[in-house]
């Protein structure tokens, strides 16, 4: 059994399967930050990310019927997985159905399941729960029906489950760190070749997510600053720009963006390019171990995002401030889309629960809110457990 398997996770299981007959896959899937590269992803730009200690769990077993239950909103959908219908109010079954349409679609036959779903991930906090989900459902349908998928195709099937199914405008980022992360590792991921690279966690130090307690849908961000690039990648091409993404453009051709674009989508390119620097010159310095420096590019990425890509939140400014400024700590940034969710502190380990305190503290004197924290492990990607019984 995958350590700390939740026991409320196995109770909804043999209550909706008293008696289980066929073999049963549990799957874990992790959460995961965003270090560096912030909607870099769908611009075919680079990332950094890690997994978190945070999950989603799938339990199923194969049926002729799907039927998946929802600890957390305790509701249970039928549904026909070799048809699997979109439903138009932002339904949680929308991603177990994507997973399944995605499966159909790159022509794997797969059997129906009744399983049960649970995590203890927040939802539009920013931490991919949804592509946990996705990369949780994946991993028990492809083990259930013994199809050999190398792990970039798991979690692409995730991905298409949540971009082309749902409509959800993501990258890969999510996805493939939840597949693919490593244990104390960073992963890098070229998001235009998806070429990855593990960088090692310095460990003298430690990451921290503090929770703005502002929740947000990230869809209608997410798809307005896709449009919004999109165009921006249209007039450029048009203006004859060689280019096929806007990670193609280079630090010296921005001198001349103002002669093709309006302002507004200017500074969105800005924040594509100049923020693909600073993943290339994260992973240099991290793998020099100049921690400092690197806090330092964490700072400059939450400026960009909130100067120029605009996806910041007054609540986040004021963790901003706080965190900052504080002993021990050498960078902080938003993570995720934005607009609310969380706050990425990368600070001194021996010091974390004194920051945590203190910063959460000043927090809530500022805002009227208190904080929700985690220090964070870095667990590695998805695993999976196969049983005869349970």
């Amino acid at each position: 059994m995958i350590q700390n398997t939740p026991i409320i996770l196995l109770d909804r299981f043999h209550s909706m399967i008293p008696d289980v007959k066929t073999t049963v896959v549990i799957s874990r899937a992790p959460g995961r930050i965003e270090i560096l590269g912030n909607h870099t992803d769908y611009n075919g730009g680079l990332v950094m990310a890690s997994t978190i200690d945070q999950f989603i769990w799938s339990i199923g077993t194969t049926s002729e019927e799907t039927t998946i239950h929802s600890v957390e909103f305790n509701q249970t959908v039928n549904f026909d997985s070799r048809d699997p219908q979109l439903l138009d109010n932002l339904h949680w079954s929308n991603y177990a159905r994507g997973v399944f349409w995605a499966f159909r679609r790159r022509n794997h036959d797969v059997e129906g399941i009744k399983a049960v779903i649970h995590g203890n991930l927040p939802q539009g906090s920013g931490l991919s729960s949804s592509a946990a989900l996705q990369v949780s459902l994946v991993n028990t349908i492809s083990q259930l029906n013994r199809l050999n998928i190398h792990s970039k195709s798991k979690a692409m099937l995730a991905f298409e489950s949540e971009r082309l199914f749902c409509g959800l405008s993501c990258g890969v980022m999510d996805q493939f760190t939840s597949q693919l992360g490593k244990q104390d590792m960073l992963l890098g991921i070229n998001c235009s070749n998806l070429v990855t690279q593990d960088i090692p966690m310095l460990s003298e130090t430690s990451f921290i997510v503090i929770n703005s307690m502002i929740s947000r849908p990230s869809g209608v961000i997410l798809n307005e600053r896709k449009m919004e690039c999109l165009r921006a990648l249209q007039v450029l091409q048009e203006t004859g720009w060689d280019i096929s993404n806007l990670s193609a453009v280079t630090i010296p051709d921005l001198e001349r963006l103002s002669e093709s674009l309006e302002e507004k989508l200017c500074h969105r390119v800005i924040h594509i390019v100049t923020e693909n620097h600073r993943v290339r010159e994260g992973i240099a310095l991290l793998k020099q171990k100049k921690i400092n420096e690197f806090g330092k590019l964490m700072i400059e990425s939450h400026a960009s995002s909130r100067d120029l890509y605009e996806v910041s939140h007054p609540n986040l400014e004021i963790l901003m401030g706080i965190a900052q400024h504080h002993d021990g700590v050498f960078g902080c940034r938003l993570t995720g889309a934005g607009l609310g969710g969380n706050l990425l502190v990368l600070a001194k380990r021996e010091m974390t629960e004194n920051i945590v305190s203190s910063i959460t503290d000043a927090y809530e004197q500022e805002s009227g809110l208190r904080a929700q924290s985690s220090i964070c492990a870095i667990p590695g990607g998805v695993k999976i457990d196969e049983r005869k019984h349970l």
